[in-house]
This record gives structure tokens, sequence and C-alpha cells, in this order.
């Protein structure tokens, strides 16, 4: 009858998903590392199994790791190696919450001192390119650090001893050599706009990595069978 077929059908689909399931599975990281652990029995289903963990795409990526990071080159290598290490602190993240559900309190002060702190002053990084111009930049006798580019003890020459009449009113001889303040001011300009784009990439880049770590978690990356393998 059409119920027999129908149901013989979709014991048949069942069979073969589960096939699927068990292949993914054995072929992945995730078996070779946990085979023979206290996380994996042979009593219970595979998909339960793996189920126990957070995410099934989150711990079969993150397992996947050393596998991944011996086939990557070059910038793919460094992005590899550098995901694990924003994995391993939102990891951190989340078993330091369960550790202190109950001290909610100490919880954010710890997140804060460890996490907050360092990428605030990280952050502000860039701000040091402009204590160069704040320093030096200016008119003489109107610069907040007094100096010149003459030579000591050549100026003025008007003195008949021949000593400076400039050090002793406190200012400094900097930048007495050819074009040198010019020179300096360009290569602060460049440091400062290395700082910045630096900032900005770890910024987004962690940010990417966070998306992602969700993602995994939620079971809603995409992901293709090489990355589990």
């Amino acid at each position: 009858s059409l119920n027999i077929r129908f149901e013989r059908y979709l014991a048949e689909y069942e069979g073969e998903a589960e096939i699927d399931k068990t292949a993914l599975y054995i072929n992945s990281p995730y078996y070779f590392e946990n085979k023979g652990t206290s996380n994996y029995d042979d009593n219970v289903s595979i998909y339960g199994n793996i189920k126990n963990r957070d995410s099934i795409k989150l711990n079969l990526y993150k397992t996947g790791y050393k596998h991944r990071y011996a086939k990557k080159k070059g910038l793919s290598k460094l992005d590899c190696y550098y995901e694990k290490k924003v994995f391993d602190k939102i990891d951190y993240i989340y078993d330091l919450a369960k550790k202190m559900r109950n001290d909610k309190k100490s919880f954010k002060k710890k997140i804060y001192n460890k996490f907050a702190i360092p990428l605030f002053v990280f952050a502000l990084l860039p701000l040091l390119g402009i204590i160069f111009p704040i320093l030096f930049e200016g008119k003489f006798g109107e610069r907040l650090i007094p100096w010149t580019r003459h030579k000591c003890p050549t100026y003025p020459t008007s003195r008949k001893d021949g000593n400076c009449g400039l050090c002793p009113k406190g200012y400094y001889h900097l930048f007495t050599g050819k074009y040198s303040f010019s020179i300096s001011y360009c290569f602060n300009a460049i440091i400062s706009c290395i700082l910045i784009f630096m900032v900005i990439t770890v910024i987004f880049y962690t940010l990417i990595k966070v998306i992602k770590y969700e993602a995994l978690k939620a079971g809603k990356g995409k992901m293709n069978r090489k990355e589990y393998i």
C-alpha cells in the first residue's frame, strides 16, 4: 500500500542520514582526538556524543585546528594561528562566566582588567603620533619645548666671548642637520599611519572572528567538508 511504501522510504532515508553523520564524524579530527575518552560513548548515538558539547560545528572546527594549521601557508597560516588565539580567549570568557555566574561583579572586574583595559590602551597607540607636533611644532619662542636649529655655540655671532646666547635661556639645540626636522616629522607621520592601520585591522579582525565563533556555536556557520577534516 501507499503507507507501507512511504514508511519504507522514510526508514531508508533515515538510515542514509545516519550513515552520512557517521562518516562525517569518523573522518573528522574530533573522532580521532576524542576516541577512547569519556567524551565518546559507543552505546550512545554519534550525534548524541557530539551534541554533548557546545556545538557540533564549533567543536569539529576547533579540534581540527592542528590539521588545518599544518596545511596552511603564508598569510593563511598566520590567520589560522591568530584565529585560534581569539577562539581561546572567547572560550576563556565563557568558562569564566560559568564559574562566576553567582558573582557577576567579580566577573566584570576580571574581564575589565584582563581584556578591556589592555584593549583600550592598545586603541590609544595612534595618539602617540600627536606628541611630536605638540612638543616641537610652532614658531620660534612659542614652542612647548624651546629649541633652535642653530648649532651650539655659533649663535648669536654678535657675542664677543663666542658663547651661545640661547643655552642660558633654556633653548635646546635640536634638529641641527639639514632637513632633519622635516625628516623627523615625516617619520612620525608614517609611524602614526602604521599604528592607526594596525589598530583598525586588529579590531575588525577580532570582531570578524567573534562573529564566526558565535555562528559556529549556534550551528549557523557555513563550512565545507575540508574544514572538518
